[in-house]
């Protein structure tokens, strides 16, 4: 019989710092530590497992052990860009979109849910974040495509994930606009890269960063695709050589730079993930 002891929770402990483990990472592996030692399972509602979570959240860093949202996208609204919170949720569960509003005052969201038009606009934004951060969760998991196109994707979602930190600063900044951009073209190219076979050196110069040409590119390999959706919208983004100038745009066209880019994100991560939302959603 196995007794959990402070004494063995420092040990592993001492171990996972001397292994460089990071913090929030250390109570999971010493729950899976234990249940070893043990010969036995351990449910998370086990004394044992809520010993070891305690014990880690009073001896590691503050809030290392709390879990963050699954993706963070953006919404304008009233003025003013709103996080879209996309929960970590295990199993068949019902969610509500106007909960991923967290920080919108119930008085205004009142006032956006009885919009008809700018509900449903929201709604299909948030779908596309909903989509986008558990599509893109499944393909770094069981990834079936190369290096080259794992790559793109990886950059996408890092450009995306610049996109909306910049349009929730106090001040929405406007270097978003080249951020979304960026993010376009370069999901753009991950479509391509996973659909047929795309070098490094073609899209580097061939392709250029010419979006209107990798977009015909990808509508040539599936002329169904939603991304034909994006073609009258190519031209609110900036030219590549705006990365040199200091332009303020306003909110707006901030918007829709990233709305653009949010959904050729979300249309590629559900071609290559199967996931996709929008036929379970209900709007009252």
């Amino acid at each position: 019989m196995h007794e959990l002891t402070d004494e063995w929770l420092k040990k592993t402990n001492e171990g996972f710092s001397k292994n460089d483990i990071p913090h929030q990472q250390r109570p999971w592996l010493a729950w899976g530590e234990w249940a070893k030692l043990t010969g036995r399972p351990i449910a998370m509602n086990d004394e044992d497992t809520k010993r070891i979570f305690y014990w880690f959240e009073k001896n590691t860093k503050a809030g290392s052990q709390q879990i963050g949202p699954m993706y963070t996208g953006a919404y304008y609204y009233d003025s003013c860009f709103w996080p879209i919170v996309v929960p970590v949720i295990y199993g068949i569960v019902t969610v509500n979109a106007r909960d991923s509003l967290k920080t919108m005052p119930s008085n205004i969201a009142n006032q956006l849910w009885t919009n008809r038009d700018k509900l449903i606009e929201y709604v299909s934004v948030w779908a596309d974040c909903f989509d986008y951060a558990y599509g893109f969760d499944d393909l770094q998991k069981i990834s079936t495509y190369g290096k080259f196109a794992q790559e793109l994707l990886n950059s996408g979602n890092q450009q995306l994930n610049a996109t909306v930190a910049l349009l929730l600063e106090r001040s929405p900044n406007s270097k978003s606009t080249e951020s979304a951009r960026m993010s376009t073209e370069i999901f753009l190219k991950a479509f391509l890269a996973s659909k047929v076979e795309l070098s490094e050196k073609d899209a580097k110069n061939k392709i250029r960063h010419d979006l209107e040409r990798v977009l015909n590119r990808c509508l040539a390999v599936d002329a169904n695709s939603e991304l034909k959706a994006v073609i009258p919208n190519l031209k609110l983004f900036p030219g590549i050589e705006d990365r040199y100038k200091g332009t303020d745009k306003i909110p707006k066209k901030l918007w829709c730079a990233y709305a653009i880019a949010q959904f050729v994100g979300a249309t590629v991560v559900r071609s290559l993930s199967g996931r996709d939302v929008r036929k379970t959603i209900r709007i009252d």
